[in-house]
């Protein structure tokens, strides 16, 4: 009943919105209809004026004999004439891209939506909480029953190591790379939140560059006339978003590895021997960063002191069990609560 209302609900939402959108894309439409028809028509007004101005020169030019105020004349109608054609000339050009910007905003906004809709259903359809059979079983298990796993509640400490950034929502899991390796690797969630900031703002400036490409190839627009300033807005607005997108797809603790074979933790500026690990342990921490959330954690007891933070995140179920992975895998003791 409840999801039933649920659904019903983000329906009429959308129904709603669709609807709203579509008026805004008529109402839109409509207008520019009515300012294309003005500047036409305004077109028409200045060519018969041109048009009027060229015959009562040619009229002029054809008398036999000319007097002082017939050439005064020819010569005042034709500054006219070459205004107004300049002036036409200006129109005209306007009319041949009156649309543009039109087209530039609504592709702009359908490669937007378009990148939003497919990022969401990567992020959606990831499942990034969803748990392999072996880790289930160790959710339903007491800690001491699940094998290979030594469990020590002596062994947690009451320093907490400093977390990273806060996260509402699963970032990142432990995943095994192979036979002798565990890696963390970013969550589907995580990955497209960088795709979309990635890609969602560049349709504008796919669309400035198709345009100058077309002006440049198909006009004889000089180079140092083409859109730049059009083409320099849409970059400024590209950059920073690319930038925020690059940094959540290639900064988000996916370098560090675990290997058994040469029994080293490698986390990027910092590489630690299996030996130098005392015990392993999970915290709950309230995680702080812009906003404040609850927050899993996997932290490394040295031996000489020290708690380091492996990774933190929302998801107390994925932490749990990468935490009893990492344990049977490096062959520790661990200090569990659940």
């Amino acid at each position: 009943m409840k999801k039933g209302i649920f659904v019903l609900l983000i329906g009429v939402f959308l129904l709603i919105g669709i609807s709203k959108i579509g008026h805004q894309l008529k109402t839109t439409w409509d207008t520019h209809q009515r300012l294309y028809a003005g500047l036409l028509e305004n077109i028409a007004k200045q060519q018969a004026s041109v048009a009027e101005l060229q015959a009562r020169i040619d009229a002029t030019e054809a008398k036999a004999v000319l007097s002082d105020h017939d050439r005064w004349l020819i010569a005042h109608l034709g500054k006219v004439r070459d205004g107004q054609a300049k002036l036409l000339q200006g129109l005209q050009a306007q009319s041949q891209h009156f649309f543009r910007p039109l087209y530039r905003t609504w592709f702009g906004n359908g490669f937007m939506l378009v990148i939003f809709a497919l990022t969401a259903a990567m992020a959606v359809l990831g499942k990034p909480g969803r748990l392999s059979k072996e880790e289930q079983d160790w959710l339903q298990r007491p800690p001491h029953e699940i094998s290979d796993l030594r469990v020590d509640p002596g062994a947690r400490r009451g320093q907490l190591a400093p977390h990273g950034s806060a996260s509402n929502f699963i970032t990142v899991r432990l995943k095994p790379r192979n036979a002798h390796q565990l890696g963390i690797v970013r969550s589907r969630t995580l990955t497209a939140m960088g795709l979309a900031f990635l890609l969602a703002p560049q349709g504008g400036l796919l669309f400035d560059l198709f345009t100058l490409a077309d002006t440049l190839l198909h006009t004889n627009t000089s180079f140092f006339e083409l859109p730049w300033n059009t083409l320099s807005n849409s970059l400024m607005v590209s950059i920073p978003f690319a930038i925020v997108g690059l940094y959540l797809l290639f900064n988000t603790g996916h370098d560090v590895r675990i290997d058994r074979r040469e029994q080293v933790i490698d986390l990027g500026d910092r590489t630690l021997p299996f030996r130098d690990v005392e015990s392993l342990q999970l915290n709950q921490i309230l995680a702080t960063g812009e906003r404040t959330y609850p927050n899993s954690q996997i932290q490394l007891n040295l031996n000489n002191g020290e708690c380091l933070s492996l990774m933190n995140h929302a998801g107390d179920d994925a932490m749990y069990v990468d935490l009893v992975r990492l344990a049977r895998f490096m062959g520790k003791p661990v200090a569990l609560e659940r």
